[in-house]
């Protein structure tokens, strides 16, 4: 029986290791969308800004993320897309609106207004500089920078998007999404928050714009519960169900 146990217990403290390991990146508090917090656990996908320099995030980077997600079988084409990666830069929030073949940038008709406030010890990339009207406003007052931002992209054909980066635990970034003329290029549950999940990564959350077309919530960086902690969790229960 003791023998049974030990064995029960070196299982599931090394299914606690693996989780641990999974829980090494960041983890994202979403508040706001919706009736319920929930959490965004991020995942490496590669150099996804290659030899960019801020605040450029290339067409070509931009649509390798997006090439990364329909491996995943995650769609992003008619979606604003919110997903926490680990990248050289640190732990990323993206933010990717409708999807990105690399057509380029193509004008458009489609257009998506959002006013963003993060710390201002975090760094920055738009897709489209040139072509969105963007600024970026460092308070002097406050340790903050808020990015006010309409974006235009070509429904059909393109897409755009642009990321905090280097965020650190107890970082706190709020946003506030205003519909505009999307040309029909962006369908009616128009978010989607995509997190790690079992070693692949999964939409966690879909939601739309309210019926005033605004969508407003924060996301904030949180530490990962000790591994100690899930250990007792995990034994306690076990014990438990013997028990019972």
């Amino acid at each position: 029986m003791k023998r049974a146990l030990r064995n029960q217990t070196l299982i599931m403290t090394a299914t606690v290791a693996s989780s641990t390991a999974f829980l090494a990146g960041g983890i994202i508090e979403i508040n706001g969308s919706g009736e319920e917090s929930f959490l965004l656990y991020s995942q490496s996908l590669g150099s996804i800004f290659g030899s960019d320099e801020a605040p450029e995030f290339s067409t070509d980077h931009l649509a390798l993320v997006h090439e990364k997600l329909m491996s995943f079988g995650i769609d992003t084409d008619g979606k604003i897309t919110i997903i926490p990666v680990d990248t050289g830069y640190g732990l990323s929030l993206l933010t990717l609106i409708d999807s990105e073949s690399g057509a380029g940038d193509n004008e458009g008709s489609s257009s998506l207004g959002l006013t963003s406030t993060a710390p201002n010890s975090l760094g920055f990339f738009i897709n489209d500089m040139e072509q969105d009207d963007w600024q970026l406003i460092t308070s002097p007052w406050l340790p903050s920078q808020t990015l006010g931002a309409t974006f235009v992209w070509e429904g059909l054909t393109s897409g755009d998007g642009f990321a905090w980066t280097g965020l650190n635990i107890g970082d706190a970034l709020s946003y506030s999404f205003v519909e505009m003329n999307d040309d029909n290029a962006i369908d009616a549950e128009a978010f989607q928050f995509v997190g790690a999940s079992n070693g692949g990564l999964d939409v966690i959350y879909s939601d739309g714009f309210k019926s005033d077309g605004t969508s407003v919530f924060t996301a904030t960086v949180v530490p990962a519960p000790p591994a100690g902690l899930l250990i007792t969790g995990l034994l306690l229960g076990y014990r438990r169900r013997r028990t019972e």
